[in-house]
């Protein structure tokens, strides 16, 4: 039970059904914290919960969480909640419910053997333009960051988590509007591409390895995690129409530096990027993707943005994430997404509410990380 001002406010924690969970909508709702996800883990062989917090008299769900458990040492688990808890955090009353949430999920999984929550709210802690600069008087939710100090979480800033993204937004734009705000240099690279015969289409499930050869290759080169094929053909399986496996196709007479082709053979299409998208709520989100670094100048990365862009704004979604990125100058992946004339978007970052004297010790090791100290990034 909890006290608005001379209102007394009855909640209750408890598990829902998949039907409950998909029909309670807000704001900051995320691919992450969905149904599909949830099944995913489970599907996997992880233990997983659908939770939330239902106000008694109207029985609406004000807030809402997928619980993912990772086994820790002497039958611990860690409790983690990627994409944060999903609730209103612009009603009058998401302190309450926010607090009640956190001491409900605490006790929830410490029945369970969890030593620690972690969390990274899919909420924009500041508004920045397209060069990281604040937008005055923009979308702020700083509130929420202290209220969650405040609940005792830990702040660890980028610790395991994507902080910094890349949006362009899509709504009331026609598409030749966004094309022409695209930087000079890319708006020719791939011109240069479409007049070199470089094709966009939709990879079939029987053919992801090559998104799963073409990133293996990248992730090599630049340095950065590759999901691998498990990871592209489950997200499929759950998200189903949702997830996206596109790829670049180039003639090969055109990649063998030819000016027509000689044969049959040479008209043939060779691929040379890939990636992976999904559509989450109101947004369509670049999760990864990779190239063949001899045909930069081709733009096949850029043709295939440019794709998902038209595709998103054709099925209703008002904004295309490029999704993580260092706001960092010099920075390749950041210049590339930049220059797609979109915005910056900073996350809350991530969490920790320790549950016992084991999660107050695991949670004190961990430490604030910020861009400025990490080394190696996701590039194209």
């Amino acid at each position: 039970m909890q006290l608005l001002g001379d209102i007394i406010i009855i909640m209750e924690f408890r598990e829902l059904s998949e039907e409950e969970f998909e029909r309670a909508r807000f704001g900051c709702d995320n691919f992450l914290q969905s149904v599909e996800m949830y099944r995913r883990h489970k599907a996997l062989g992880r233990e997983a919960y659908l939770v939330g917090v239902r106000d008694k008299k109207t029985q609406a769900v004000v807030a809402k969480g997928v619980i993912m458990t990772h086994k820790w040492y002497l039958g611990k688990k860690l409790c983690r909640v990627p994409g944060g808890w999903v609730l209103d955090y612009e009603a009058k009353n998401w302190q309450e419910v926010l607090g009640f949430l956190t001491e409900q999920a605490k006790e929830f999984c410490a029945q369970r053997g969890g030593i620690v929550i972690e969390i990274a709210p899919n909420v924009v802690a500041q508004a920045r333009d397209g060069e990281n600069n604040i937008v005055r008087g923009g979308e702020d939710h700083l509130a929420v960051k202290a209220e969650l100090v405040k609940l005792e979480y830990k702040y660890l800033g980028e610790y395991e988590c994507t902080k910094w993204t890349y949006a362009l937004d899509l709504k009331d734009k026609e598409a030749e509007e966004i094309f022409r705000s695209f930087r000079e240099g890319h708006r020719r690279v791939m011109k240069k591409g479409i007049k070199s015969g470089v094709k966009i289409r939709e990879l079939s499930n029987g053919e992801l390895g090559i998104l799963d050869g073409i990133i293996a290759d990248t992730a090599k080169r630049r340095g950065f995690h590759d999901s691998g094929m498990d990871y592209y053909r489950t997200m499929k399986e759950h998200f189903g129409d949702k997830v996206w496996h596109m790829v670049a196709e180039a003639p090969r007479y055109v990649l063998a530096g030819k000016v027509e082709p000689e044969d049959e053979d040479d008209k043939k299409m060779a691929p040379i990027a890939a990636a992976m998208f999904v559509g989450s709520g109101e947004e369509v989100i670049y999760l990864c993707g990779g190239s063949r670094a001899e045909y930069k100048k081709l733009g096949a990365p850029h043709l295939i943005q440019w794709e998902m862009i038209q595709r998103a704004k054709e099925a209703g979604y008002i904004r295309h994430n490029f999704y993580g990125m260092k706001p960092v100058k010099g920075s390749g992946v950041y210049m590339f997404k930049q220059g797609f004339h979109g915005y910056v978007r900073e996350m809350l970052g991530m969490f920790a509410l320790p549950i016992g004297i084991l999660g107050k010790i695991y949670v004190a090791r961990l430490k604030e990380i910020t861009y400025a100290c990490i080394k190696g990034e996701e590039g194209n």
